[in-house]
């Protein structure tokens, strides 16, 4: 099995960031909290590894922000659509600001039995 899961990179973090995904996605933890888990339902992890900055700027994030005024046209500038936009810039100006901390990590595991 291969997953990539969003995951801390570091036992702290700053405040803020922490904040933000406890909201956003509580399930977030560092890498031995995710393979304990893998372990706990009967997989052998046999490799993990960190997706690199650019994965998320180039693959993810910059794309994303190129469609924001595309989005924002075709929901006629909602309030809605606006809030949307702003959700997302935040969270890219968390990561830009923060991402020495956070990350996806990619978990490699076979099932056993």
């Amino acid at each position: 099995m291969v997953a990539s899961e969003i995951t801390w990179l570091t036992d702290s973090r700053p405040a803020e960031l922490q904040k933000h995904w406890d909201n956003e996605y509580s399930e977030i933890n560092v890498a031995s909290a995710k393979i304990r888990v893998l372990e706990k339902h009967g997989f052998s992890p046999v490799g993990y590894f960190v997706l690199p900055e650019h994965c998320w700027q180039e693959e993810y994030y910059c794309p994303m922000q190129a469609r924001f005024w595309d989005f924002l046209n075709r929901n006629g500038y909602t309030a809605e659509s606006r809030e949307i936009v702003t959700a997302e810039q935040h969270e890219i100006d968390l990561y830009e600001t923060y991402k020495s901390y956070i990350s996806y990590g990619v978990y490699i595991a076979r099932k056993l039995g």
